[in-house]
């Protein structure tokens, strides 16, 4: 059985600071573009507006929980949130919010929305939401299968999935 509480205890903290840090990033985008589209009245399309607002939503989300997981695991409290299956079910629950939101926006574009001239406003600004969601979500795909690797070695290991992640 290989021991992986030290380097998850060295790793825990820097990938979910990357986490909320991109997370927050895809909150400020996607809430400057809503309140854009709100007050000029021009969302290229509903797809598009539909997008962006649930990516308001899994920004925010990722950004506050995110927060609150890096604390109370810097700190070692939390209880069953701090633990292997609060942290699977918590990842894994907003890599779903995560696919979703950058999926819809990216179904929603079709490609370089340079191409609609005019009728796609701030096409920069969607196109940095998009990769910013993206990459949110390669972090929780990454964060999701070391909490599966964990997870399994904490079964062989007779261990429980409630206890501390390290």
């Amino acid at each position: 059985m290989v021991d992986t509480s030290a380097a998850i205890r060295r790793g825990h903290p820097i990938i979910f600071i990357l986490f909320t840090a991109l997370s927050f990033i895809t909150a400020v985008i996607a809430s400057t573009l809503v309140s854009d589209y709100n007050s000029n009245n021009n969302a290229p399309s509903d797809g598009v507006n539909g997008a962006v607002r649930f990516l308001v939503f899994c920004g925010w989300w990722g950004f506050l929980f995110g927060i609150l997981f890096t604390v109370f695991f810097l700190t070692g409290k939390g209880g069953i949130l701090t633990s292997i299956a609060g942290h699977g079910i918590w990842i894994f629950l907003t890599w779903l919010f995560f696919v979703a939101g950058a999926g819809a926006l990216t179904n929603n574009v079709d490609g370089s929305c340079g191409n609609r001239g005019p009728s796609f406003p701030y096409c920069n600004s969607v196109k940095a939401l998009e990769a910013f969601s993206w990459m949110a979500w390669i972090i929780l795909t990454l964060m999701l299968g070391i909490v599966a690797f964990v997870g399994a070695g904490s079964f062989r290991g007779g261990r429980s999935v409630k206890e501390g992640l390290a």
